[in-house]
Formats: structure tokens, sequence, C-alpha cells
């Protein structure tokens, strides 16, 4: 399976509907990119979650004020030069900054209500390339965003290595798998 999680065994998300934001992070409309955010989005809808789509690279923004409501957060995005395209790192730096960089303290984070922390990317490198480069993406995701959710928060990661040599049916694999673990969250 192209995919990999963090946290653990899976089990369903609450039956009431939670409120997420979907971050997005792609230039193109015609992308898989584009096509793992819709399936995303499809999903939470179809289980009866509220959903607040946010696509950075097309101008949206999400403060702090909106993040406070939310239980879930997802990172949809392609892994560029190692880790989150340009337009998501620097919306992680302007609006996570006094959590991350200036000391506020975590019990005021906007991210304290989220309980279900989720990123779902592609690679354009093997598994291998991205471990032996440290996986910055997926580092700052776990070691850092994560810190600021609520407690037990896990971060799922839902990653498909070498999409440049990947199969059609492989891809499509992928999209399936990506509908098929975000049915199955762990939310406590």
């Amino acid at each position: 399976m192209p995919s990999e999680m963090c946290g653990n065994s899976l089990t369903a998300m609450k039956s009431q509907g939670m409120r997420f934001a979907v971050l997005h992070a792609h230039p193109l409309d015609e992308s898989l990119s584009a096509t793992l955010r819709e399936q995303v989005v499809e999903t939470l809808k179809s289980a009866g979650h509220e959903v607040n789509l946010v696509r950075l690279t097309q101008g949206d923004w999400i403060d702090t004020d909106e993040l406070e409501s939310c239980e879930g957060l997802i990172f949809v995005y392609p892994t560029w030069w190692g880790g989150l395209p340009a337009p998501m790192l620097h919306w992680v730096q302007v609006v996570l900054a006094p959590w991350i960089d200036h000391g506020a303290p975590k019990q005021t984070s906007p991210l304290r209500n989220v309980k279900a922390l989720v990123a779902v990317t592609t690679h354009g490198s093997t598994r291998w390339v991205n471990r032996l480069q440290g996986e910055p993406g997926l580092q700052l995701l776990k070691r850092t965003i994560r810190k600021l959710c609520a407690p037990r928060t896990k971060l799922r990661w839902i990653a498909h290595y070498n999409i440049d040599r990947s199969t059609e049916n492989e891809i499509a694999a992928f999209i399936h798998t990506v509908g098929t673990k975000l049915k199955y969250l762990v939310v406590e």
C-alpha cells in the first residue's frame, strides 16, 4: 500500500458531525492534488461533517478566530522540495507564529480544540529518499503543529511516495485509500 499512517489503530469518528478546516495548496484545479482535495471534502461531508475548504494558492485564508471552532485540521498538498508548498508554509508562519516562535501559551492556541490532525500528501521521490532527507513536512506537522492541538491528538500521515513513477492504478488506489482512511479517524 503506498501510504503510511502515524497514530494508533483506527476507530470510527464521533457520530455527530465535526467542524473541519481543510487547507489545500496547489495552483492547478486539474491536478492530482485537487482530486485528493475533493476526495477529502466529499468524504467528510458524506460523513456529516462541516467543512471549511481553504485554498491557499487561490487567495483563501483562515484566521485564528475561525480555527478556534475547528475540531479537525487537514492539510492536502504535494510535497515540494521536501516540505510544504510555500503558500501553506507561509500560512503556518503567519497564523501560528505566536505559538511556535513567540512563546504564547499553548492553552491559547487556535488549534487547542483540534482532535483530528491529518496530512494527505504526495512525494515525487521514494519513501527511502524522503526518510534520508528527514521528511521535513512530516516533522513540522508532527513536532510543531500537533503540539498546538488538543491533548492526545495524533497526526494521521497519509502519503503516496514515488508519484512520478506510479501507475494509474496505483494512483487510483491511493485516492480510494484517502477516502477510506478518513472515514475511520480516531477522535476521542
